[in-house]
């Protein structure tokens, strides 16, 4: 559960950085106001929609890790109780 919090640490501050890389790159870009504000619309929505799925597969993952665990678990108590 551990390794999963630091994946999940990692993924957000890369995403994070990469948000604001990518958003600081724009304003420095030479372009209107009407462009730029255009360009992070949809820059904003591509991050977010990354986000989503790593968000998702994140919590999918959990759920796999907490249920192996939990049937190891029994498994073990199930053993205990029959010894």
């Amino acid at each position: 559960m551990e390794q999963l919090g630091r994946t999940l640490t990692f993924v957000g501050v890369a995403l994070a950085a990469s948000a604001l890389g990518a958003a600081a790159g724009m304003l420095y870009a030479p372009s209107s106001g009407r462009e730029m504000r255009r360009r992070l619309r949809r820059r904003v929505d591509e991050e977010s929609g990354a986000l989503l799925k790593k968000g998702h597969r994140a919590m999918e993952d959990a759920a796999d890790y907490l249920n192996d665990q939990f049937h190891e678990q029994t498994r073990r108590l199930r053993r205990a109780m029959t010894a």
